[in-house]
């Protein structure tokens, strides 16, 4: 009869190196694609503009002083719609890190705009994103099985993002 290995446990000592374990990368739900339309009060199909998918995800982590540095990429596609056409888009993408249980608790969250061109008579592109600086305290005991990573687009939060105050003339 064949048995199951125990889990490893990460390494908490302090030293650096990669980890057997990292958390799951998972798509926040409802997050894992997104529209651009045109700007109309009766929004209809033939008014898209792109549609954006992720794919593909996948980490790696290393125990560095005692804290979790985990390293996330994406694939993801830009398709074009009925009223798309070649130029340049930010995608706006969020990343977290979530201590998952009765009471969820973010550990981490960064926003990252990535830029994507698309060319003429391009109908779809592909693009990646790899998000290297993801480090928190390297959690203890069962609370790093209950660490997921979360990648999705987040356009709400993109658009609430603290953008530098306008410059006042001075006034002579």
């Amino acid at each position: 009869m064949a048995g199951t290995a125990p889990a490893a446990n990460p390494d908490t000592t302090g030293s650096t190196g990669n980890l057997e374990r990292c958390p799951n990368v998972e798509l926040r739900q409802g997050a894992g694609t997104y529209a651009i339309n045109t700007p109309s009060r009766d929004p209809s199909a033939m008014q898209l503009r792109y549609q954006i998918s992720i794919g593909q995800t996948a980490r790696e982590c290393k125990n560095v002083g005692g804290n979790l540095v985990m390293r996330v990429g994406l694939q993801g596609r830009v398709v074009l719609g009925p009223a798309g056409g070649p130029g340049n888009l930010d995608i706006p993408i969020r990343y977290a890190v979530v201590e998952e249980g009765m009471q969820p608790k973010t550990i981490f969250t960064k926003m990252e705009r990535v830029p994507v061109s698309i060319g003429e008579g391009q109908p779809h592109v592909a693009f990646t994103h790899i998000e290297e600086e993801i480090s928190v305290p390297m959690p203890a005991g069962a609370a790093f099985d209950n660490y997921i990573i979360y990648v999705g687009f987040d356009p709400i939060g993109a658009s609430q993002e603290k953008k530098p105050a306008p410059r006042r003339a001075r006034q002579s």
